[in-house]
């Protein structure tokens, strides 16, 4: 990024720089205990797990790889963005490693 401090687009306030992350929940079974007084009752329930994980774009590049088997070549880069401090209007781009 350039050290021009980045307007918004929509009602031209100043723009602070994030990265976008998707939370994810997993389900992970607890093993039952025969002898806890809750494993007449029903055993334990699953605990959540929240975990996080950050957006990639994934692009085509136009080249093939592989000896025998072609395939497409694919670029990935991460997903960041800028959030606006007035309307939170978010911008998002892509950019490499």
């Amino acid at each position: 990024m350039s050290s021009v401090k980045p307007v918004c687009p929509k009602c031209g306030g100043s723009m602070i720089g994030g990265t976008l992350q998707v939370p994810v929940e997993r389900m992970s079974a607890q093993p039952m205990r025969p002898f806890m007084p809750d494993a007449f009752m029903g055993g334990i329930g699953s605990v959540e797990e929240l975990t996080g994980g950050r957006i990639r774009w994934e692009e085509r590049t136009g080249e093939k790889t592989g000896l025998i088997f072609k395939r497409d070549e694919t670029r990935r880069m991460t997903v960041a963005g800028l959030r606006c401090t007035i309307c939170g209007y978010i911008e998002l781009y892509a950019q490499e490693k």
